[in-house]
């Protein structure tokens, strides 16, 4: 399947459903965060002479609770990656569209507190290289 090419104007239609998506992923990623330390605080306080750990439902709980926030941003980053766009940094809210200028392929490059997409970057450069778009 051919990798779909934006125009500027493509890529700045889909901002503000990215905008929200970003900020979901990234509430998302603090939770998980959150419960990752939990789980891990759990595990550190030990095991039963009998093998099993001593606060083995709230693990269970925890952990579930753990899958399902990582599966709904995995249903969001997979839409997000189904429109033909690449979130390369939820923390900062950055996105990348394929694109060209001037002939040659490019990444637009997108972060969420911009109003409009205004740079881009080469394939290989990331963030680091990024520059603003032509006039």
């Amino acid at each position: 399947m051919q990798p779909r090419l934006f125009s500027i104007d493509e890529a700045n239609q889909l901002l503000k459903d990215l905008r929200e998506e970003l900020s979901d992923l990234k509430r998302m990623q603090h939770e998980a965060r959150t419960k990752y330390e939990e789980m891990r605080d759990i595990l550190e306080l030990g095991y039963r002479p009998d093998g099993n750990l001593i606060m083995l439902s709230d693990y269970q709980e925890t952990k579930r609770e753990f899958d399902q926030i990582v599966a709904q941003a995995n249903r969001i980053l997979k839409i997000i990656n189904q429109r033909g766009c690449r979130v390369t940094d939820v923390e900062v809210g950055l996105v990348d569209f394929l694109s060209e200028v001037e002939g040659h392929p490019v990444y637009l490059c997108w972060q969420k507190d911009e109003s409009q997409v205004s740079y881009y970057h080469g394939l290989d450069e990331g963030f680091a290289g990024r520059r603003p778009l032509p006039q």
